[in-house]
């Protein structure tokens, strides 16, 4: 709890969670998708990520989303012709359907500025490996979420678990995101 009055539960989890959520957001912002070695880590981060949470989703409104993601992630890595799986070995404690919602159904907000950066891409193997970014947005499931989020109480123990929760995947995402290779990341000067 952080001691704040909040109106509600997205509110609070916005809050909450916004400083793992800017550090995963830092950190595949170093990934140049514009090149095969920059989409494989993205892709390869996604793959690995959304491959831990599939048997925790089954509750959550996303549960589709996570499994078409999952899928178009390692289409793309195959397209590569890179390896699927990420080498890491992590395993994930029950996660609450409305954490796994809020992570997965947002990021597919922030998908559409990665899709941008992907456009640039002048490397035919890089535009062919498409099917990430032509997955659908499932923005019904981010409204969905949002109504729900609104609705919910801010403060209790299911408030506290689920703003534990997305925190964990979002540090899920940050260990996916630093297994990819430091040689296949942006380096800024």
């Amino acid at each position: 709890m952080s001691g704040r009055e909040w109106t509600s539960l997205r509110e609070r989890l916005r809050y909450d969670t916004h400083i793992m959520h800017n550090q995963v957001d830092a950190m595949v912002s170093e990934f140049d998708l514009t090149t095969v070695d920059g989409l494989s880590c993205l892709l390869r981060m996604q793959s690995a990520a959304l491959g831990l949470i599939i048997p925790h989703a089954t509750e959550a409104q996303s549960s589709y989303a996570i499994r078409d993601l999952h899928e178009c992630a390692v289409s793309d890595l195959r397209q590569l012709k890179e390896e699927v799986v990420l080498p890491y070995d992590q395993s994930v404690e029950a996660l609450h359907p409305y954490a796994i919602d809020y992570v997965i159904a947002g990021s597919r907000l922030g998908s559409q500025i990665l899709k941008k950066r992907w456009l640039l891409a002048t490397d035919d193997r890089v535009r062919q490996a498409d099917a990430y970014f032509s997955a659908p947005s499932y923005i019904e499931v981010w409204k969905s979420f949002c109504v729900s989020a609104e609705e919910m109480q801010p403060d209790g123990e299911v408030a506290d678990q689920i703003v534990r929760d997305a925190d964990r995947i979002f540090q899920l995402y940050q260990a996916s995101a630093r297994a990819a290779p430091l040689s296949q990341r942006v380096i800024h000067v």
